[in-house]
Order: C-alpha cells, then structure tokens, then sequence
C-alpha cells in the first residue's frame, strides 16, 4: 500500500510546474501586466475572464469563479485524482516523489508497468524508424501516403512498420537486456511461440495514454490476409475498453469546444485530425463502452457520431445514440457524403468539405426518424405502429421528462399521428406490440415480437456484449450445447469472427437479418445489459463474469439433460435380443449413468 506524498514534494511540485505554461497548453493565455489572461477553460466565453498570477502561483475566473493552484488545475483538467495530479506534475518537471515517513518502495509490479510503458514508447519510435526511413518500410509508407497522409500527421501519429521478420523484435529487446519473463508480460509477443512478434510485417498505430505515452499498437496487415487488423491484447497498463484512440491529442480541444467526434477507427481519426477537426476519437477494438462514454462527458456535453454508411456502421450509430443519450449528452450524426469515410472524403474533396459535413451534423432524433421513415415508408396503421416502436427505445433513453415529451411530439409529426395516441402507446407500449399482426408484411426470418429472451439467449448476449468473455464461454461450449435457434447462431458468428481475430459487437450483429439486430441493440442496450453508475468497475467485472460462468454451467447442464432424455428414451424402446445387444444395453445404462454424474457437478 502506498504511503502519503510529502507535503515537501507537494511544494516542491507548486513551485517547479509553471502554472502559465501549463494552462497555456488548455487556453490561450496573453500578459497584462503581472498577469496573463484568456477566455476560461471550464465555461464558454468570448471575452477573456480568467486570470493566472505566476508570481502567486494561482489562477481565478472573475465569469465562474472557479481557482485554484496548479495541482488542482491539472486534477479538474485531466480529470485525475489528487496523488495522480501531483505524480503526473512531478514527472513532467522532474521532482522526486517522496513519501511521510520515508518507508515506502514502489511494489515490483508498479516498477514492471513503467518498464513495460516505457518499451513500448522506445518500440514506437524504431517502428517509427523503420515506416520512413528504411526499404523495408517502403512498401507501408507508399500505402499510408497514398491514403492522404501527409509527413507531419506520420510524425505526429506515431505510424510505423514492425519488420516483417518475427524474430527480430526478440532479439532486439533481448540485446537491449530485457529478460524473457519480462518481455512475457508486455503482449508483444505470442503466447503459444514467445520469440515471434505479433505484429511483423503489419503497418503499426501506436495507441497512447492521455498522457501521450506509447501503451499498445494497432498493426494492419499490407495485402490481403486476416485479420486485416491486429491489437494488443488486454494489459495490466492497458484496457482497451477505459481508453480512446487519439484522445491525447484530442483532449484540449474537446475541453474547450465542448464537443468530441466519435469515429470507427484509427485512419478516421487522423484524416479529421489532418483536416484540422481535432476533436476526432475512437473505441479500441470493442464497442463503444460506458467507461470510454464516462472519460468523454468528463469534457464535453455534445458528441458527434461518424461512423461507415454500411450496415455495421448504421447499426453502430443507432446503439452509440442510445449510450449517449443515457449519459445525458447531446448527439448529433454527421452524414458522410461524397465517400465511405473521412479519409476517402479528404482525399477527393479536401479539409473544407469535411468541414463542413461535420458543421452540418442533425440531431440524432431527425437521423433516426429519417432511417425509421425509409423502413417504415407505407402510411397503413401497422407500419405507424411499428415505426412508434421502433423510436421508443430512444426516447426511453432520454434523461429528461421534456425531452421525451418532445421526442414523442417529434414522433407524432413526423408519422401524421395524434400526441395523445403515440404517448398512450410509449406508455404501453407492450400491448401496442402485441396488437401488431406479426405475420403481415415482415420479412422472412424472426422478428422482435417471435424472440423469447431466454437463458441461453441472455447468456450470448451478455458474452456478446462483452466480447472478452468469449474465452470462457468457448472453452466450455459447443454450438451443439444451445437449444435456442438464435442463441446458436450468435454463437456461431461469434466463433466464426474469434477464429478472424475480429471479435466485436458490431462484427457479430452485421452477419444477422435486420429484426435479430433490432432485437440485440434493443435488449443489450437496456438496463440488464448496463452498468450503472452506482457500480465500481470492478463490481461490474465480477457481476459479468458470474453472469457468464452461471449460464455455462445452466446451458451445459440442459444440454446434458437433454442427452440424458434421449439416451433414456431409447433404453426405455429397447428390448435386447443378443448378447451383442446386452452389451450395448450395458454401455447405454453406463453412459446415462456418466451423464448423471456430470449433471450433478454442473448442479454444485
């Protein structure tokens, strides 16, 4: 357990950090006098109210009224702990950190986690190295060129080329004196053969701390092959769920603009970034999550969603506006037009164009409408009805009762309907479902009406929104184990997507027909499928994997059951007439009698 900080390295810290400089980097400061002013950080305004003395070593709003000194600046900014603040400070300006009492020796784990940050970092620049600066490289550098980047968006991002040769990032660490339990614990490297590299011959993104620290990469394989993308693993310093691609370089600007963009992947990113738009971020290799939600209300109250026009994409957009709203934030859908993503849109039209789809942003209630109104287009009493249901969701996830109000309203207008009848339905909207005909006028397949939430189908759910679980859910299960038809088949996709080493939500729901998907975003996105915000990470984690290891043990237990029944059936019909049948009647009732056993154990 860590000791307290000593009030003499807090002082120390107060006195060496220049709290102009530091501030100077969130908002634009200019002297007047003795002091240097600029428009507040923590509120929107257009004339200059806030004040940092650098003799005194404060800083005051005259418009908020918020002050403080450095440290707690760099706590309120960065959204860091009081210990973390200082340590963050410390570090920057190179004060020794010592504790009362003098006793306290950091555990060989926290020493392990900087070494660890720290290879990375060294590993980030020599990739960085071999992208520009070597023929092995050239062929990525063509490629990454030929995507619009330019040489300082190369530079600024970090991109490198991990050479194609597997053994030689080994080595190389090796002869920098790293030892093999070490190296082991960076996730650099194959668990089955531990001298390869994961990442050779991939064009490497480094993925950064909100510090700007090297904590992970992103490799994309040149050419064809799978998976076309490859990302760290889960590390004790990196969880890919609590961190945003981009968000150190976007973190200023999304503070002072009170908006960030939400993007599919890295190139999105740093297209917008490129095009000047540097308030551009994106989840790792998952979903977007409620930690990554949490890091960015912290900053802003408006998020811009700008995700692919494909199926996928539309899907990701429909569950991201549902998480957002529920963390009370304003969201709004930027319309790509003219290309398939950011990157193709600036190639072809420039910065200005971008720009100005990204201005024009519609408020995700008109975006949802408009998708509902093209899937919903006839104008029969069933199709209103169905349209109605569809919108519910969102305005279920509204935080406040006049928005919802206003929602339903919008609803009303759009579909020729009376207020009253669309707040009678939300209200029950049950009944309005099961008054709907579910045979007429719906495509082939299940509909949301037809699929019973049951166990297993909770059980996937719950795997599939938490894609990590799938491990254990895999080494335990087999396809043949579900008795669900739908339960099966996400269990399948999943399997078929794990084995590509692209295993997410989106990839899972994008294979299935349009009502499963209704059905999976509707029911992931409630309340069951949430954590709430009275619940610690950790309590979240645990009641996930109970969730998930309770329902393995109830599905294998069905399934064996249901064995036992069919084993039991046929020695039930089965009369022996041979010795050969009494054999067989022998390893039947031995084999029921194995199952028996096995069922108990799943019972315990």
């Amino acid at each position: 357990m860590a000791g307290l900080i000593s009030q003499d390295t807090i002082e120390r810290v107060r006195q060496t950090a220049d709290i102009v400089s530091v501030i100077n980097n969130y908002t634009n400061l200019t002297q007047r006098g003795s002091q240097y002013w600029g428009c507040c950080p923590f509120h929107n305004e257009k004339t200059p109210s806030f004040a940092v003395d650098p003799v005194r070593r404060f800083y005051h709003c005259f418009g908020c009224g918020v002050g403080g000194d450095v440290i707690k600046f760099t706590m309120e900014m960065e959204k860091l702990s009081y210990p973390d603040a200082i340590k963050e400070l410390a570090q920057k300006n190179g004060v020794e950190i010592t504790y009362e009492g003098g006793g306290y020796v950091p555990e060989k784990k926290d020493q392990d986690l900087d070494t660890i940050r720290e290879v990375y970092d060294r590993i980030a620049s020599t990739f960085h190295f071999f992208l520009t600066q070597t023929e092995q490289g050239k062929a990525a550098l063509e490629y990454i060129k030929g995507r619009g980047l330019t040489d300082e968006t190369l530079a600024k991002f970090m991109l490198g080329y991990a050479p194609a040769d597997r053994f030689w990032l080994k080595k190389f660490l090796k002869e920098k004196n790293y030892s093999d339990e070490f190296l082991a614990k960076t996730g650099l490297f194959s668990k089955k053969y531990a001298d390869l590299c994961i990442f050779a011959g991939r064009l490497i993104f480094p993925i950064f701390d909100r510090k700007g620290q090297a904590v992970a990469f992103g490799g994309r394989i040149l050419g064809d092959g799978e998976p076309k993308y490859l990302n760290s693993p889960e590390l004790a310093h990196y969880h890919k769920r609590e961190t945003l691609y981009a968000f150190n370089f976007a973190k200023n600007s999304i503070h002072q603009k009170k908006t960030a963009i939400l993007c599919e992947g890295y190139m999105d990113v740093i297209a917008y970034h490129q095009c000047g738009i540097d308030i551009a971020v994106a989840p790792l290799g998952t979903s977007l999550t409620e930690q990554q939600l949490k890091i960015l209300q912290g900053f802003c109250d408006t998020i811009l969603l700008s995700f692919d026009s494909d199926g996928a994409g539309q899907n990701a957009t429909k569950r991201a506006i549902l998480m957002c709203r529920k963390f009370n934030l304003t969201t709004k859908v930027i319309r790509l037009e003219g290309g398939k993503d950011p990157a193709e849109i600036m190639i072809k039209f420039g910065a200005e164009i971008l720009t100005k789809q990204v201005q024009n942003a519609i408020l995700d209630s008109d975006y949802l409408l408009s998708k509902i109104k093209a899937q919903y287009p006839s104008e029969s009493p069933e199709d209103k009805t169905k349209a109605a249901l569809a919108f519910f969701p969102y305005v279920d996830s509204l935080q406040s009762d006049i928005q919802k109000e206003s929602s339903l309203d919008q609803l009303a207008g759009a579909f020729n309907l009376k207020p009253e009848a669309v707040r009678k339905d939300f209200i029950n909207r049950s009944q309005a479902r099961s008054r709907l005909d579910t045979r007429s006028n719906q495509p082939e397949g299940q509909t949301n009406q037809q699929i019973k939430l049951n166990a297993e189908l909770r059980a996937v759910l719950a795997v599939l929104s938490n894609p990590e679980e799938y491990v254990k859910m895999r080494a335990e299960l087999t396809s043949d184990d579900f008795e669900d038809s739908l339960a099966k088949e996400l269990f399948i996709k999943m399997e078929e997507r794990y084995k590509k080493g692209n295993l997410t939500f989106m990839s899972v729901i994008d294979q299935c027909d349009e009502n499963v998907q209704r059905f999976v975003t509707e029911v992931t996105g409630s309340e069951e499928f949430s954590k709430k915000e009275s619940q610690s990470e950790s309590d979240w984690t645990e009641i996930i994997d109970r969730v998930v290891l309770d329902s393995i043990k109830l599905i294998k237990r069905n399934a064996l059951e249901r064995q036992r029944k069919k084993l039991n059936d046929r020695l039930r019909d089965f009369t022996p007439k041979t010795r050969d049948d009494e054999n067989y009647l022998k390893a039947l009732i031995s084999e029921i009698s194995q199952l028996d056993i096995k069922i108990q154990r799943q019972k315990q």
